[in-house]
């Protein structure tokens, strides 16, 4: 009915249908995919936090593990900048901030936080930045960040001139497209 001719080009037709129909979803859904990252940083204060409040500028590495799909996953770093006015040992609030994260695989992020909210209690103090990725993957999507940190002196050190200088922190950070 199709001939030799005919038949070869109705396989080929079917092959490459089956074909994007079986790439199209698996490639839309990686473009659109959640990003959800965990991991630790290293943050240090200018001046250090004392027991006075006064204008602090922040500056933090983490080192992220990044899912966007089940058994996907990239490692990651980043460098933040932000401020914090009127901050002390006692209360710190950022006034946003700006994290670009380079993927191991390639590609950066841009992340702008634009609002905050932080609690300390028996000195931990936890932090929820909130903004969007301004460049980059997931450019227009939502970014929220969640730190815990611990101080990586003795609290003795919001005594002195000097300050508490530097934390630990355990962060997440989330990329949704929604």
């Amino acid at each position: 009915m199709f001939g030799r001719h005919g038949v070869r080009i109705s396989l080929c037709a079917m092959a490459l249908s089956v074909a994007s129909l079986g790439l199209a979803p698996a490639a839309q859904a990686h473009a659109h995919a959640p990003l959800s990252c965990s991991g630790e940083e290293s943050t240090s204060y200018t001046p250090g936090l004392t027991l006075e409040p006064r204008d602090v500028a922040i500056a933090a590495h983490p080192a992220y593990t990044c899912t966007d799909r089940p058994g996907h996953e990239v490692s990651a770093t980043g460098t933040i900048e932000g401020s914090s006015p009127g901050a002390s040992c006692l209360a710190l609030v950022s006034a946003g901030g700006r994290e670009v994260v380079h993927y191991a695989g390639g590609g950066e992020s841009v992340i702008r936080y634009t609002s905050a909210f932080g609690t300390r209690a028996l000195g931990v103090y936890t932090l929820r930045l909130q903004g969007t990725v301004t460049e980059g993957l997931g450019k227009g999507h939502r970014a929220v960040r969640s730190i815990q940190t611990l101080p990586g002196a003795l609290p003795t050190d919001c005594l002195t001139s000097e300050g508490l200088r530097q934390a630990f922190a355990g962060v997440e950070l989330e990329i949704d497209p929604s």
